[in-house]
């Protein structure tokens, strides 16, 4: 009896082991499978090169007895959260004697902090996953003082390691500013919603007549984009008489696109 026990226990422990055993080779299999997945997810969803967002934007540039000039313009791109590289220059193929100062910091400045000046090389933007969107802003200089309107499309952008990437940003463009809305209309008020509409509303100083509304935009964003003056949609305008002391009431209001790529682009008209 004493030995039927014991030998029992004996084959008791031995089952146990060899439980034990099957289950930590089930666990390395498992380990092994996920990390292959982790790599192979890794792989095909990594960026081969950073993606710059589309632009549809206008800009007058500021224009004195001395240069022409444009302070401020936002680009933004995406790329791999573990890709630390900094864009440090661009050139546009479509002007390419135009200097570009390149800023990651709205402000201009660079590379301190009066909090932590070892972290300035740190990478940062907006995170996305296993993506983030980094913005810089550049500063157009020497333009021509007599341009009336130029257009920036294509782009080689320079990474602070010594690579490059050429790349399409749409369409910027820059033209000479008249303000001469400034001696027609008076700002009376204006408002915007997060549903993307927006009014405003300007009281004339003089009898016009408003021969149309132009934009070299307005048909990349026709749809996404209404604008109206009264309830008259911009693209009826012809010839339309108002006089002095009228209020035009301005509306526009911004459809959110469809594709993620253009829901993300910037626009400024």
């Amino acid at each position: 009896m004493e030995f039927k026990t014991k030998s029992l226990k004996y084959t008791i422990g031995g089952d146990v082991v060899e439980l034990n055993k099957k289950i930590l080779r089930f666990g390395l299999i498992l380990i092994v499978i996920s990390l292959i997945f982790t790599v192979i997810f890794a792989s095909v969803y990594k960026l081969k090169n950073p993606i710059f967002l589309k632009m549809f934007i206008e800009k007058d540039v500021y224009v004195n007895e001395d240069s022409a000039y444009l302070n401020g313009l936002e680009l933004k791109y995406i790329t791999n959260i573990s890709d630390n590289r900094k864009v440090v220059g661009i050139n546009f193929k479509e002007q390419p004697d135009i200097e570009i100062i390149v800023s990651h910091n709205p402000m201009g400045y660079e590379n301190f902090s009066f909090f932590d000046n070892n972290n300035s090389n740190k990478q940062t933007g907006d995170i996305c996953g296993r993506y983030i969107v980094n913005t810089i802003y550049i500063n157009i200089n020497n333009l021509d003082k007599k341009l009336n309107e130029i257009e920036l499309n294509n782009a080689k952008v320079i990474f602070d390691n010594g690579s490059t990437l050429d790349t399409n940003i749409d369409r910027i463009i820059l033209y000479r500013g008249t303000n001469n809305h400034v001696y027609i209309v008076e700002h009376i008020s204006s408002s915007g919603c997060s549903d993307g509409t927006s009014s405003s509303d300007q009281r004339l100083k003089k009898d016009i007549k408003l021969l149309n509304v132009e934009s070299p935009l307005l048909y990349d964003l026709k749809d996404y984009f209404d604008l109206s003056i009264g309830n008259i949609d911009y693209i009826d305008f012809s010839g339309t008489k108002y006089e002095k002391d009228k209020i035009l009431s301005i509306h526009s209001k911004f459809k959110i696109p469809k594709s993620i790529l253009e829901e993300y682009s910037f626009y400024d008209i």
